[in-house]
């Protein structure tokens, strides 16, 4: 495990470097060793976007990116409720250093979804399950 002071000038280089270009970002966090690279992803030094964008490579709804912006990467680890479609609620969660959009009543889960689609194929699935 890095040591914190270190994991916190690494993210400032990083994100110095990358600015706000989310492609870059995504380039520079591929180079890192996988476990620096999974800490990052997990640590409060990224926001939940940032990490959002790194397992998907797409943009979310811009409400969902408001959202993901507010929150640190570190809330990904217990889940983060990033939409909802009537009684439906979209989450996103980082399990076992993958990202993962689940779609839930609130209650339970009803469907998980994996791979750079997995954002759209969960709205699908709500839309057409929240009824």
């Amino acid at each position: 495990m890095t040591d914190y002071y270190e994991l916190a000038e690494l993210a400032d280089k990083i994100l110095a470097l990358a600015d706000e270009n989310y492609e870059y970002l995504c380039e520079v966090l591929d180079d890192l060793d996988e476990e620096l690279r999974n800490e990052m992803l997990n640590s409060d030094f990224l926001n939940a976007y940032q990490v959002f964008y790194f397992f998907f490579r797409q943009k979310p709804e811009e409400i969902v990116e408001d959202r993901l912006l507010l929150a640190s990467a570190s809330e990904l680890k217990k889940g983060l409720k990033i939409d909802d479609y009537s009684l439906l609620e979209i989450n996103f969660r980082v399990e076992e250093n993958e990202g993962i959009i689940t779609v839930s009543d609130g209650d339970r889960e009803l469907k998980k979804f994996y791979g750079k689609s997995a954002y759209w194929n969960a709205i699908e699935y709500a839309k057409t399950h929240s009824d």
